[in-house]
């Protein structure tokens, strides 16, 4: 028989006040995967995981995605748990469809929170349904000061400084099932200049691999008043290998697979973007080189059967 952990002779005040207090979320979180008394000391301690989880995801003060968090079963542990990191699909298996999802949305700049909103998305229309998933953060014309200043000409260094520097997340909530995902890749994955208009665009992706569907976050930037960076866009859209728009019913399906899953880890989002782009461009080289054949065999066929009958017209 194991003697017991050493661990579990130290009274639960000691353990909270002098080791779990002192842990980031992620220390945090593999702490409590190490055993079951730790697991039940920190899920307990949900003042701990509010502190923490607000700090890393300050959308969550909102008071909209607070009452949600509240009735979750280990309420800022369970957020934590489901956010942090990317999500994997789970198998399939029938999941009710909730009549809205929220959207907690950060964006950061070298660690630092520049803006956060929580908004709401109305699933339960028609148009949601079948038409292409498109949730755009910002209303219309909006432009949000981020009050980072731009430089006076070097582009290039600036463009690549903001794709290591500029940080999103967005994690959607599911009110019915009190589950959560982060479907931002948390760093860029790509990020350019539109040198005509003078904005840039930084794109966050997660790629769903079993669903071959990839969840892109597009931020556009624009504007040089007073040589301050302000945020025009910010857009979530999912698409599949084909480059067609999954469309609104289709990807809460997938959404909810990704609260679901039980597989959860750290994973390269530049990596497997770039493999999903690769694997689209050949996927789309195979079409076209299908469809030439095609056009090649109707082409000669046609040929044929115009010769037949001009042949026997003349004979």
């Amino acid at each position: 028989m194991m003697p017991p952990s050493p661990i579990i002779t130290l009274h639960p005040d000691i353990i909270n006040s002098h080791i779990l207090s002192r842990l980031d979320a992620e220390s945090l979180s593999s702490a409590a995967s190490s055993s079951s008394y730790l697991r039940r000391l920190s899920t307990e301690n949900n003042h701990l995981w509010h502190t923490l989880t607000t700090n890393t995801w300050p959308s969550l003060n909102d008071p909209l995605t607070s009452s949600l968090i509240s009735t979750f079963p280990a309420a800022h542990f369970s957020i934590f748990s489901d956010s942090f990191p990317s999500p994997s699909i789970h198998p399939h298996r029938p999941i009710p469809i909730p009549s809205e999802l929220i959207s907690a949305v950060d964006i950061y700049y070298e660690g630092k929170a520049v803006f956060s909103r929580v908004l709401r998305t109305d699933t339960n229309k028609g148009w949601f349904h079948f038409s292409p998933l498109w949730i755009d953060l910002l209303k219309h014309d909006e432009v949000v000061p981020t009050q980072l200043k731009l430089p006076p000409n070097d582009d290039v260094q600036w463009l690549n400084h903001l794709q290591h520097n500029l940080t999103l997340s967005w994690i959607i909530i599911d009110p019915i099932l009190k589950r959560a995902a982060n479907l931002s890749s948390q760093t860029a994955v790509s990020a350019r200049w539109q040198w005509l208009t003078e904005e840039l665009e930084v794109v966050y992706a997660v790629v769903f691999e079993e669903e071959e569907v990839m969840c892109t976050v597009k931020v556009t930037c624009c504007g040089k008043t007073m040589g301050e960076m302000e945020v025009r866009e910010v857009s979530m859209k999912m698409e599949d290998m084909d480059g067609r728009h999954v469309i609104g019913k289709d990807s809460m399906v997938i959404m909810q697979r990704a609260m679901e899953s039980v597989k959860r880890k750290r994973v390269d989002g530049k990596e497997r973007y770039d493999k999903f782009c690769e694997m689209k461009r050949e996927r789309r080289e195979r079409l076209m080189e299908r469809d030439k054949r095609i056009d090649m065999f109707a082409m000669l066929l046609a040929f044929t059967i115009f010769a037949f009958f001009f042949s026997f017209i003349s004979f």
